[in-house]
Order: structure tokens, then sequence, then C-alpha cells
């Protein structure tokens, strides 16, 4: 084979490898229509009063149906995730912006707690965050990448994913229609 076929064949190969790598990146933060089969179940628990309170899976569901009758917004994040870092402020103007219409919850997953309530402090989020040290809020999820947004409808039903760093109008076209 030629010294320019060869080359024309790795051009080529480059080509189609950085295509694939952006329909990746394209997949991974576009939204996404959520399994509508996810739907909180058991009886109604109380959010946790505690910044950053351990929950279980079933105490996950549980404050769910606890919130049913408006919208939430459930954003799992880590302290060591730099988009998490970002989009916060971004998150606690929206709560503020919805108060009364929609919940907001954060859920910090297989994080250490100390480093995720100096995360809290430094960013100074007013909305509650739990904490789920096990990762099975997230598996039971299916999430994909940090941080990831989720907005459940006023029945508890899961409706739409964001996987990376939401923006302003990707938040408000999610919650058209639901508040």
């Amino acid at each position: 084979m030629s010294r320019s076929r060869w080359r024309t064949l790795l051009r080529a190969a480059e080509v189609v490898a950085i295509g694939i790598v952006g329909l990746i990146i394209v997949s991974a933060v576009l939204p996404t229509d959520a399994p509508a089969s996810y739907r909180a179940v058991g009886e109604p628990m109380d959010l946790p009063r505690r910044p950053l309170e351990s929950v279980s899976r079933q105490e996950f569901d549980r404050v769910l149906v606890g919130l049913r009758g408006k919208p939430v917004v459930v954003n799992i994040w880590a302290s060591w995730c730099a988009p998490c870092r970002t989009e916060m402020p971004l998150l606690d103007r929206a709560a503020r912006t919805y108060e009364g219409r929609v919940t907001f919850l954060g859920v910090a997953s297989r994080d250490d707690r100390q480093d995720a309530a100096s995360f809290l402090d430094d960013v100074g989020v007013s909305y509650p965050n739990v904490f789920d040290p096990s990762g099975d809020v997230r598996s039971a999820l299916g999430l994909r990448g940090f941080p990831t947004t989720y907005v459940f409808d006023s029945d508890g039903t899961l409706v739409h994913s964001i996987v990376g760093g939401v923006s302003e109008q990707q938040l408000a076209a999610q919650l058209e229609g639901l508040t």
C-alpha cells in the first residue's frame, strides 16, 4: 500500500473516531425522556430536617411520595465534580424562582460527607440536600454521569433527565407544563 493511501486511510479513521466521540458527548448532555416506569412508592416521609442526612433508596422514594402534589427537581451531585459546582448557583436561583410551585432536592452520592458539607457551605445552596452513601439512589435512577438532574411530575413519576450541567433554559423547558 502506498504511503499516500495509508495517510488517507488514517485521516478517514480519525474523522470517524472524532464523529463517534462527538455523538457520545452530545447524547450524554442532551435532555432525555426518562423511563416513565420509575415512580416513587411507599409511605410518605417528610424531607429530612438536617442537611445531608443519609437516605436509603426506599427513604428517597418515601420522600418523593411525601412531596406529591407538585413537581420535584432532583439533582445528583458530588463535591469533586466541577460541573456540579458550576450549576449549583443556577439551581439555587431556580429553587427560589419556583418556590411554592416546584420542590428542589439535592442528593450527594457516594461522596465524603465532610467534603459534601464543605461544598454546600462554599456554594451556599438554600434548598434541601440529602446524602446517598451507598449509591443506591443514583443506581435506581440510572445515573450516567455527574451531575444529573431529574424532573418528577406532581405524581412522583420521573419524566425527564438531563445529564451534565443543566442550563436555565433546559430546566425551564422541562418544568414548562408541570407547574
